[in-house]
């Protein structure tokens, strides 16, 4: 066992150093032994080596909690490791040298390459093997490499020149931040991510407080993981929701993508989280038209990211904890560290499974169908919490949950059973009936059944609308 570990380390140290050198990647096999051990390490195309160094180091000291088990990996928000003792990368076996390191077929020649093989070409001609013809097809073909490897290379360099220097520039918002915040900037404004700034966490990160220079306040979300994969993907979406701006939105200001971590720069709201004030131990209880106003306010947020966004926006992960409220109790829409950003004319958008169980639709939680109609059902189970006053995973006894417990009771007739005790009788029946309904409407198995978010604000709103019974 301990020459296992010991092999996986030396490994791991071996791969680090290769992809710093190496833009970032390399891949290691080392055969024979204890174990054969397959190392891949890659980092964000937009860190520099120092930062690849760093990210891959922690990476490495992670995986060390995976030992001595066969196979481990370590995902951080600027690389990531994994290694095995069966080979998982595409190198070949006659491609690995007697050290066990892959070659790699790179397409840009050195000086000292072109000039070997342009003077043994000469030196064959000279020997009668060549003729003149044939040192000029060899010359033709090097300046062709060359010039496609300095082609290649001067599109990367531009590429990532303009990853790491685009200014905001979305004419919707108007402001003078800039979407690339520098790491360090931020790591000062959170007093290096001090736990006393430390506003609340979610199951994509830690958010801090922080101060800018100028004496604003900010919200800093610390990524525990990419969630974009590509660097290219997560700046191109932080652009495109940067420039959303709606009095139920929190407004995402930028990010970071150039430190050893990313992280997610938004406006601070200065209250609670709604699930603190409903389910945790706040002595402040809401009434029953602020939380009727809260709920149309999400409703309207939703409405705004669906419909009146140049593309249409599924934020995927719609519960109480992303629902901040400010000092009026106007709920804001919060984390958009999932968000999807789909095309208007596609009317459904297959992709990984990301959200919370219990908010999750059941065509995405099973078949990762996403619509729109997949915030529509989490809205749904958000509206029956905050009637309710009570988690969707928490069950009360004789009923399997609140989704089933509500039904129930709309089908006895005995909506009023399911509001909150705190409330008492201080609410209108018929009123609470209505959203209720709405929100069992919403939370209906068959997505065609689900009412779009724009249907749900009308009725909502307007009092003569009439509310089709959920099935």
């Amino acid at each position: 066992m301990e020459g296992f570990n010991s092999k996986v380390m030396d490994v791991i140290g071996n791969v680090t150093e290769k992809a710093v050198g190496n833009e970032g990647f390399a891949v290691v096999g080392q055969r024979g032994g204890v174990e054969s051990v397959y190392v891949l390490a890659q980092c964000w195309r937009t860190m520099g080596e120092k930062g690849c160094r760093d990210c891959l180091e922690v990476a490495g000291k992670n995986l060390r909690g995976c030992l001595p088990g066969k196979q481990g990996r370590a995902m951080l928000a600027g690389c990531y490791m994994r290694y095995s003792t069966e080979k998982f990368f595409d190198v070949q076996e006659d491609e690995l040298n007697g050290n066990g390191e892959p070659h790699f077929h790179i397409v840009f020649l050195s000086h000292g390459s072109l000039i070997f093989i342009l003077v043994s070409c000469i030196f064959s001609w000279t020997m009668g093997g060549f003729t003149v013809l044939a040192v000029m097809v060899a010359g033709m073909v090097l300046s062709v490499l060359s010039l496609f490897g300095f082609t290649k290379a001067y599109q990367r360099l531009q590429k990532k020149t303009a990853m790491t220097s685009a200014p905001v520039g979305t004419s919707k918002s108007q402001h003078k931040n800039r979407l690339n915040f520098k790491y360090e900037m931020l790591e000062k404004a959170t007093d290096f991510f001090n736990a006393s700034r430390k506003l609340g966490q979610g199951g994509a990160g830690s958010v801090f407080k922080g101060t800018l220079p100028d004496g604003s306040n900010i919200a800093v979300k610390r990524l525990f993981f990419n969630t974009r994969q590509w660097a290219d993907n997560f700046f191109t979406e932080v652009n495109l929701i940067s420039g959303i701006q709606h009095k139920n939105l929190v407004r995402l200001l930028g990010c970071s993508i150039e430190g050893p971590e990313s992280l997610l720069v938004y406006e601070y709201v200065p209250n609670k989280s709604l699930d603190k004030i409903i389910f945790g131990c706040s002595e402040q209880v809401l009434s029953w038209q602020q939380r009727f106003d809260i709920i149309c306010g999400i409703a309207e947020g939703l409405v705004y990211l669906h419909d009146s966004c140049s593309e249409k926006i599924i934020h995927r992960d719609i519960k109480s904890s992303n629902i901040l409220l400010d000092e009026d109790l106007t709920p804001k829409i919060a984390d958009f560290g999932l968000a999807g950003c789909v095309d208007p004319d596609k009317s459904h958008h297959s992709t990984g499974i990301a959200g919370t169980l219990g908010y999750m639709a059941p065509e995405y939680l099973v078949r990762g169908q996403l619509t729109d109609k997949a915030d529509v059902y989490a809205f749904g189970v958000l509206v029956l919490e905050i009637v309710c006053g009570r988690k969707n995973h928490v069950f009360m006894e004789g009923s399997s949950s609140i989704l089933n417990s509500v039904y129930q009771n709309y089908r006895a007739n005995t909506n009023t059973k399911s509001v909150d005790a705190i409330l008492k009788s201080e609410y209108p029946e018929r009123e609470a009936s209505n959203v209720l309904q709405i929100g069992l409407l919403c939370t209906q198995a068959s997505l065609a059944l689900r009412p779009s978010m724009s249907e749900v604000v009308q009725m909502l709103t307007d009092k003569e609308c009439s509310i089709p019974s959920p099935k």
